[in-house]
């Protein structure tokens, strides 16, 4: 969940804290600038009152959660302006009209998703990839089939990943999974089922866990060793198809390859050549484009 739809749910919280929190949501454009005294005075509570408000929420302090709410405004004032996540369509659409707008969705999402990385997070997952004897990789549904594209690309360069896809299986992958290695785990929504039951188990186990999720908190992201978060503009199910969230999760894969790839780019590079030339001797084309030389 957001900050800012859990600060919508007071239920449960003094007048005073339930204060603070609206307060908080009126002023979140302003957010970097806030401290504890401002809102302390405008509340009618105290600075020690505002400490312990952010301290409910799940934060150390106020500068944690003051953070938190600055980073979330800004990312949900930004991209995705001219188009709806969830209906993009209009009756009466034209196809070039429809075509249009996919598109727009996909540049959207391109420029969303790698607002939200950063160096820090993607040198640490990368590194756990390194360090791994081998991935075990947890998804289900639309996650699972970029995962086993994830997958592919992996096998080509020599790192073995490992993809839990039939139930039961996660008896074998209990079994087979060590400290040794580490996992990926996508899940849009943090909470699938049957993908927390196995990132639990990667927890357990002490296997250093690689989460790919959306923003906010959500049991995955709190299991994980390193997080990396996806466009986070789609409702659950009231959508015309998960285009922007699917896209994520294929950009955030890719990246996490070529991340990997560029470490050991002529090594990687030479061997995936000769992989291919192997597998695929008799490939050619009459455009000098698709040509090799």
């Amino acid at each position: 969940m957001l900050l800012l739809e859990a600060l919508n749910h007071t239920q449960g919280l003094s007048d005073g804290h339930r204060a603070i929190a609206g307060w908080l949501l009126e002023h979140r454009n302003e957010a970097h600038r806030l401290t504890t005294k401002q809102i302390a005075r405008a509340t009618f509570t105290s600075p020690a009152a505002v400490v312990r408000f952010a301290q409910r929420m799940g934060y150390d302090g106020f500068e944690d959660l003051r953070r938190e709410l600055t980073r979330e405004t800004v990312y949900l004032n930004q991209n995705f302006r001219g188009v709806d996540a969830n209906q993009p369509l209009s009756e009466g659409d034209s196809m070039m009209t429809v075509a249009a707008k996919v598109s727009a969705l996909a540049r959207e999402t391109a420029t969303d998703t790698l607002s939200l990385m950063d160096e820090a997070t993607l040198a640490r997952a990368v590194e756990l990839m390194e360090r791994a004897r081998a991935i075990h990789l947890a998804a289900v549904s639309f996650p699972l089939l970029y995962g086993q594209d994830f997958q592919l690309k992996m096998r080509r360069i020599g790192k073995p990943v490992v993809a839990v896809t039939l139930p039961g299986e996660q008896l074998f992958a209990e079994q087979l999974a060590t400290p040794e290695d580490c996992a990926l785990v996508v899940s849009y929504s943090g909470t699938t089922p049957d993908t927390l039951d196995l990132a639990r188990m990667f927890h357990r186990r002490g296997v250093p866990i690689i989460a790919v999720t959306s923003m906010g908190t959500n049991p995955l992201r709190e299991l994980a060793d390193v997080a990396l978060t996806l466009t986070t503009r789609e409702r659950l199910y009231s959508k015309v198809a998960g285009f922007t969230s699917e896209l994520s999760i294929k950009l955030t894969l890719d990246t996490l390859y070529a991340c990997y790839f560029s470490r050991h780019l002529d090594e990687f590079q030479q061997m995936k050549d000769e992989v291919s030339s192997h597998a695929e001797p008799g490939r050619t084309s009459d455009s000098a484009i698709l040509r090799e030389t």
